[in-house]
Order: C-alpha cells, then sequence, then structure tokens
C-alpha cells in the first residue's frame, strides 16, 4: 500500500478537477470578453459578448438580417452609422490576388462587348416563358409566377455558362426540380457550415473520399455541371463563359480542371439565379397590383416594342426611365443578398467613432440594412418606383447598391440588370393582370439569401 501522501486523486475528484478547470477558462474567457476585449466598448446585448451561437439561432430562424437591424437600432443607431461611409476599399480581403486573377478571366464574358450575345440568350430563354403564360391563360388557368421566372433564370445561367443550348430540353427539364430543391435548402444549411467552419472542412473530405455516402441531391450540381461541361465541349459553338476562359487561358498555356469549372459553375447557379428571379418576380408582383403604374410601364415599352410581338434591345430598354425605376425599385425591397458580407480589418487596424477595431476583425453589414432604412427610403416596405425619378434620385444613388461594390462587387451585374429588363419587358408588354387579383405581402424568409416561400399566383389575359 502507497504512503498516503502518494496516493493518486480518486477518478471522482479528477474529473471534478478538469470540470472547474473547464469552467474556471471559460469563466476567464467570458469576463475578458465582456470587460477587457478590445470591442469591449461596442454597444449590443450581452450575449454577444459571450458567444456567437445567438447570432447562428437567429439566422437559422430565417430572420438573421431583420434581428441585427433591430439591434442597431436598440443600441445606440448613431455608433453604426461610421460603417454607412464608402470604406469599401479600406478592407483588405482574403485572397486578393487569386479573386483578382478569376475576376480579370472571367470579366471579359460580362462586359458592354459582349452585350449582344446577352441579348440573343435572353430573347431566346424567355420564349418558353411567353409560351407557357399564354397556354396557361387560354385555358383559364392561375399561373405561378415565380416557377416560370426562376426556370427563365437558370436556363440563362445555363446558357452563359456553357452556350445555348448544350443538352437536349428533356435532360434540362428532368434536373431542374432537382437543382431547384438544392436552391431552396442550401441557404438555410450554408448557415451552419459558416458558423462552424470544421463541418465544412469535414464534409467536403468525406464527400470527396466517399461520394457514395451522401444522398444524390448533394451530388446534383457537380453532377448536372460536369454533363453540361462534357456536351458543351462537343458543340461547335464558341460561345460560353468557361470556352472563352478556357481560350484567354490557353494563350498563357494555362487551363483550368474540371472541377475547377464545374465549382464556378455552382457558384453561378447559386448567385444568378434565385436572385435575378426574385428580384423580377417582385416587380411583377407588385406592378399587377398597382394598376396606374402597369400601364404607365405598358405605355413606355410600346414606344420601342409596337406591336405585343416585337423585340427591343437591350440598349433601348436600358433607355427607359420607369423600366429602370421599376427595376431599381425591385432590387432595393427584394434586396434578394440579405448575409452579412464579413470583412477582415487590415493589419493597421480600423478606428470607428474612438472604438479601435484590432487587425483580424471581421466586420459586416447587410445590403437590406441601408435598403430599407426609412430615413433614406420613405416608407420603406413600399413599392415605389417613382421615388427613383424624383428630383433626389441621384442622391439615393448614393445608397444604393444591390450588388455590392468595391472589388468584390457582384461580376454578373450586368447580365442580371440585363435578364431583368428582358422578363419584365416582354411580360408587361404582352400580357396584363386580371382586376379580380388582390394583393398580399410576398412570403418568404431570410438566410444568406432571401428564400422564396411563395409561387405568387397571378391571372393574367394577353395585351393587345
Amino acid at each position: 500500500m502507497l504512503p498516503h501522501h502518494l496516493e493518486f486523486p480518486k477518478k471522482h475528484e479528477i474529473v471534478i478537477l478538469f470540470l472547474a478547470l473547464i469552467l474556471l477558462n471559460l469563466l476567464g474567457a467570458i469576463l475578458y470578453n465582456v470587460f477587457f476585449h478590445p470591442l469591449a466598448k461596442i454597444p449590443g446585448p450581452l450575449a454577444c459578448k459571450i458567444t456567437r451561437i445567438w447570432l447562428y439561432l437567429a439566422e437559422r430562424g430565417g430572420d438573421g438580417a431583420n434581428t441585427v437591424s433591430v439591434l442597431h437600432k436598440r443600441y445606440d443607431p448613431t455608433f453604426y452609422d461610421a460603417f454607412k461611409s464608402d470604406h469599401g476599399m479600406l478592407f483588405s480581403f482574403s485572397g486578393v490576388d487569386e479573386h483578382s486573377k478569376r475576376k480579370r478571366l472571367m470579366s471579359p464574358s460580362f462586359s458592354r462587348a459582349s452585350e449582344e450575345e446577352h441579348d440573343a440568350i435572353l430573347h431566346e430563354t424567355i420564349k418558353p416563358v411567353v409560351e407557357e403564360l399564354t397556354t396557361s391563360i387560354r385555358k383559364g388557368e392561375t399561373i405561378a409566377l415565380f416557377p416560370v421566372i426562376r426556370r427563365f433564370a437558370l436556363k440563362s445561367i445555363v446558357a452563359f455558362c456553357y452556350g445555348q443550348n448544350p443538352v437536349s430540353p428533356d435532360y434540362m427539364e428532368s434536373v431542374i426540380p432537382k437543382l431547384f430543391k438544392v436552391l431552396d435548402e442550401s441557404p438555410k444549411a450554408l448557415l451552419t457550415l459558416q458558423h462552424f467552419p470544421l463541418i465544412k472542412k469535414t464534409l467536403n473530405h468525406l464527400s470527396a473520399t466517399f461520394p457514395t455516402l451522401f444522398p444524390s441531391d448533394i451530388r446534383i450540381l457537380p453532377t448536372v455541371g460536369m454533363e453540361l461541361l462534357q456536351s458543351s465541349r462537343k458543340s461547335s459553338v464558341q460561345s460560353g463563359l468557361f470556352k472563352q476562359m478556357q481560350s484567354l487561358l490557353k494563350a498563357k498555356d494555362q487551363s483550368l480542371t474540371d472541377g475547377e469549372l464545374i465549382a464556378e459553375s455552382g457558384t453561378m447557379f447559386f448567385a444568378g439565379t434565385d436572385t435575378t428571379a426574385i428580384t423580377v418576380s417582385f416587380a411583377l408582383w407588385y406592378l399587377m397590383h398597382q394598376p396606374d403604374n402597369y400601364v404607365r410601364l405598358q405605355d413606355e415599352l410600346k414606344t420601342v416594342m409596337p406591336d405585343v410581338n416585337s423585340k427591343a434591345s437591350l440598349r433601348e430598354l436600358e433607355s427607359l426611365p420607369f423600366l429602370e425605376a421599376c427595376i431599381k425599385e425591385s432590387l432595393r425591397l427584394a434586396c434578394p443578398p440579405r448575409g452579412r458580407l464579413p470583412r477582415i480589418v487590415p493589419a493597421e487596424g480600423w478606428e470607428v467613432k474612438g472604438t479601435k477595431l484590432p487587425a483580424g476583425t471581421v466586420v459586416s453589414s447587410c445590403i437590406s440594412y441601408i435598403a430599407h432604412d426609412e430615413e433614406i427610403f420613405p416608407e420603406p416596405k413600399k413599392y415605389r418606383p417613382e421615388r427613383w425619378l424624383q428630383e433626389n434620385s441621384k442622391e439615393l444613388e448614393g445608397y444604393f447598391y444591390p450588388f455590392s461594390r468595391g472589388t468584390r462587387s457582384c461580376i454578373g451585374q450586368s447580365l442580371s440588370l440585363a435578364e431583368q429588363r428582358v422578363a419584365i419587358a416582354q411580360v408587361v408588354r404582352r400580357f396584363s393582370p386580371s382586376k379580380d387579383m388582390q394583393f398580399r405581402d410576398i412570403i418568404g424568409s431570410e438566410y444568406v439569401t432571401f428564400v422564396m416561400q411563395d409561387e405568387l399566383p397571378v391571372q393574367l389575359e394577353e395585351a393587345r
């Protein structure tokens, strides 16, 4: 038997000691965050200083952006005014070199010089929309507006990336419901990966090593991406973003792997489908319930589309002031990107109203905070396109950045705006809303993007 002074602690004593150390460490971290951390003086609820889980729970509930907006107003709203100034270039972005290199590679396909190609793509992909709406009207059916516009947006992105009709129509129609399911479910799932990066790394490793362990729905994006990529290579048509990218790289004896191209297409599907479809659907839904504005837009469109079967060029549509006002107001009200846009404070730090933010601090804001600010946009929840035609419209432009700004602004904004112009123009010029339609608010949730939970049923008539 060991002497008394050499006896080892009992197991339960070791457990208690271990738990006590964890508790002391946790308590020390809480005290440091609340009283001594460089960000301790920034106003906000106590829970924000103790843990990030409060934000995760709010965002998982589909109301993250609104929750933070309410907190801004409750806790010293003037403090956050400093973040509204144009400081975009002060932030140092992660992976600047890589981001710049890829953006330079993709930019030619989104430039004004490619406008003629965009015009041809969009007027081709809008045809099925017109045909579907016409058929439903003649059958006396109620039309689910959002799914129709969503298919147009997705097919436009596919044609833009891979060229016109890279796969058979039957194949495309068979995968569209699966792609939409991924688009519906991913924004909520992405929140978990955003808050817990280790989960993302683990899942990426497992999916690459054991792909068959994961449901087919999860694998649908790379599967469809590969099918589209292989089909486009067999086509003699030299259009399409990826062919142009590879052509530019080939001149430098470089190339992108299939995996890199497929990953890029997945980004395009996510970033370019629902954002555009939601904005167009918002515009049409509100206009269809505002008869005076609908007729006003129809009359303006007749100046470049005298006949219902007319096709106006993108330049002609861009020149129409009320159409542009309707699009801007829809972008402002819908504000499809609802997630926080994180930026990292650079090495020299950043001082905001006397509070020093240390290097490496992640700061973020949502585009919707300013887009729905009642001091800038009176009656922010109302669709009022005329606000963009008033004397102070130039001033409003300074607060309007639905595609963000700076080097990280949306590379596809010109394509998205072109889609919006063509879709809204074709629908409004060719169709009129039934007088029996009743307005109600659009149903949706806020995650990384605004997620539509509403098909937007409408009754339409053929216009003359």
